[in-house]
């Protein structure tokens, strides 16, 4: 692995260069790669060439630069993305369905773009993907569900029109080369692994977690195969894909986006919709599409969007003189709270990395305001979405198969998925009025005390780690989020930047986060930090064979000592040349470093929930294959 640095404090390139040689540890394909190096997004234009740059790997304004200097056509980069995909998705998966008419789209693009009197728009000729739980104008949306996926048996939900957010992207010229995988219904922050379409795997190692629920979306933008991509998030779906797969992303804040049109899991409280992109600039052009009010969406009725745009904030010097909280107890204590050794360590750097770009720092501004309780005082996180499925639903069109909860219910009992009991979960409720007092109350606790400390200590914003620890592997792991939910229930909006690695290769990251409504303001934070220290990993040597299936293998040790066909003490040795990533001994579980031959010395009654008598041993590799031991103790 490379880093490739900005041109920018030459004096401490070198510095920089040899701490990111120790932090980021070698790994084939794998590349360290910096933001772009200008502040204004139109500044690409004035290189009309692509350099011999193979055009899957260009950003938003890249690809209009060399649309605009007819280096490429539309017509070009969609073949170039299908030939991409034809070659790597049977072992990725990151699509649910393909776009039939993307060629034709293109084509129709190009000649807009040819004909001098229609005006250009701002994402015109563009590749995307959309996440499959958004309606997207005759295509079915299945959300990953059986139930919803005619690949499983399931019904075909086909929309007669698309979601706000998908004519926006239409409307702005985006072309969609397919829909994109998800567990089901959005279910998962870690991976697809349940998804009716099957799992989707990380582009930067398939053994590691992808991040759900995003999952698909992150793996077509992170390999390549589209531009940029839309995710939703509920509880991390944005956030934990991006993370995992080293991308920039918005959590935006609840109601800038119109999230109508896409199948909800908390449509009236917590649903967002945002961007995958490959640099902050992208993602802050993708954000002047999405936003802003639309009469199909209520929520969006306080969205305020800035006057000038999202890309007006994206400055080298975002960060001078503003004044960033850091992570810490008064935030979040108990279960995923502690930052890992590594990660404490990574975080320490990224907080010099804020110093050298003039940002003022306060350690943990959140100690002794309460914050910290509130995410186990049991208050209410989610209400009203069966009667948010209910108008989901309805608005599918008369054409379409169902539209109630009841008529999709009926289906179910009639076509071999009457046992499916998230169907029937949608019926209480459906056709009442949603109380959403009590997560508005919550809600609103986690608000006064973010405002309070925010006001208290003069703050600009924080800056997390996004994870508390580096991802886990595909099976049986996990990507453990440091904001999951405490701003998805308050609404708040968040940042992803990519910044190196751990030493095992697995991407860091951080969030910049803040009040309602500042995503301008967050977006030239992450800007400004991107364009200085660079970080996002890219891999292009990308797999083509299947993932392993070779089970693991287990032998007992030399040394172990047996009486009466019963141990004293058993040692063993695991093996899997895919990596061997936890055990579980008698329903015990215990994550492993992931390594081709761990050993597992002494065990004996007490260790590992090793108990007197007859025991059961499971071992995992990062693929979820499986080896099982069975053992005496005395």
């Amino acid at each position: 692995m490379t880093l490739t640095l900005p041109r920018r404090r030459a004096a401490s390139a070198f510095a920089a260069a040899a701490l990111a040689a120790a932090l980021l540890a070698p790994q084939s394909g794998l590349e360290a790669v910096g933001a772009p190096i200008s502040a204004s997004p139109s500044s690409l234009s004035q290189s009309p060439a692509l350099h011999g740059q193979d055009p899957t790997t260009l950003t938003i304004s890249e690809t209009l630069t060399a649309l605009k200097w007819r280096r490429t056509t539309s017509v070009e980069l969609v073949k170039a993305f299908q030939a991409r995909i034809d070659t790597y998705e049977p072992f990725y998966n990151a699509f649910t369905q393909l776009n039939p008419g993307a060629l034709a789209d293109a084509a129709a693009s190009d000649a807009r773009r040819r004909n001098p009197f229609r005006k250009v728009r701002p994402l015109e000729g563009v590749p995307i993907v959309i996440k499959d739980s958004l309606d997207v104008k005759g295509m079915p949306t299945t959300s990953g569900w059986p139930l919803t996926s005619p690949v499983a048996g399931g019904i075909a939900l086909v929309p007669e029109t698309d979601a706000p957010l998908v004519r926006r992207l239409r409307e702005a010229g985006a072309i969609f080369l397919g829909k994109t995988n998800l567990p089901i219904l959005a279910g998962s922050g870690s991976n697809a692994n349940n998804s009716a379409y099957g799992p989707t795997f990380n582009v930067l190692d398939r053994a590691w977690a992808p991040g759900g629920s995003s999952t698909g979306s992150a793996t077509a933008v992170a390999g390549d195969f589209a531009v940029a991509g839309i995710a939703e998030e509920t509880g991390g779906s944005i956030q934990n894909p991006a993370s995992a797969q080293s991308l920039y992303a918005v959590k935006p804040t609840f109601g800038l986006i119109p999230n109508t049109g896409n199948f909800p899991l908390a449509g009236l409280t917590r649903d967002v919709l945002g961007p995958l992109t490959k640099s902050v600039e992208d993602a802050a052009i993708m954000l002047d599409v999405l936003a802003g009010y639309t009469p199909e969406d209520t929520k969006t009725r306080g969205a305020v969007v800035p006057r000038r745009g999202y890309t007006s904030q994206l400055s080298r010097y975002a960060l001078l003189g503003k004044r960033i909280g850091l992570y810490g107890p008064g935030w979040r204590t108990g279960n995923n709270s502690d930052l890992s050794p590594e990660t404490a360590q990574l975080y320490a750097r990224a907080v010099q990395n804020l110093k050298r770009q003039g940002a003022i720092v306060v350690e943990d501004p959140f100690a002794g305001s309460g914050f910290h309780e509130l995410r186990g005082a049991g208050g209410v996180t989610n209400a009203g979405n069966n009667a948010a499925i209910q108008a989901y639903l309805r608005r599918l069109g008369p054409s379409a198969a169902v539209n109630s909860v009841e008529e999709l219910n009926a289906w179910a009992d009639a076509n071999g998925f009457e046992s499916d009991t998230r169907v029937n979960n949608m019926l209480e409720g459906a056709n009442e009025q949603p109380d959403l007092s009590g997560f508005l109350a919550n809600r609103d606790n986690y608000l006064r005390i973010f405002e309070s400390v925010m006001k208290k200590h003069r703050l600009d914003a924080l800056m997390y780690p996004q994870q508390v620890r580096e991802v886990g592997p595909v099976f049986g792991g996990s990507v453990s989020a440091s904001t999951v939910s405490e701003i998805n229930i308050a609404q708040l909006p968040g940042v992803v930047v990519p910044d190196g690695a751990y030493a095992s290769g697995k991407p860091f990251n951080l969030l910049f986060l803040d009040r309602k409504w500042t995503e301008a303001e967050l977006l030239g934070y992450a800007y400004d930090y991107a364009d200085a220290y660079g970080g996002r990993l890219v891999n292009r040597e990308l797999e083509t064979t299947p993932a392993d299936t070779t089970a693991p293998t287990v032998t007992i040790k030399e040394g172990s000592v047996q009486t009466g066909g019963a141990y004293t003490s058993i040692s063993l040795q695991l093996y899997d040349a895919g990596n061997v990533a936890r055990v579980v001994l008698n329903e015990t579980e215990t994550d492993l470093p992931d390594s081709v031959s761990p050993a597992l010395d002494d065990v004996r009654p007490g260790v590992l929930g090793a108990k007197q008598g007859p025991n059961t041993l499971k071992v995992y590799d990062v693929f979820g294959n499986e080896a099982t031991l069975e053992f005496a103790l005395q």
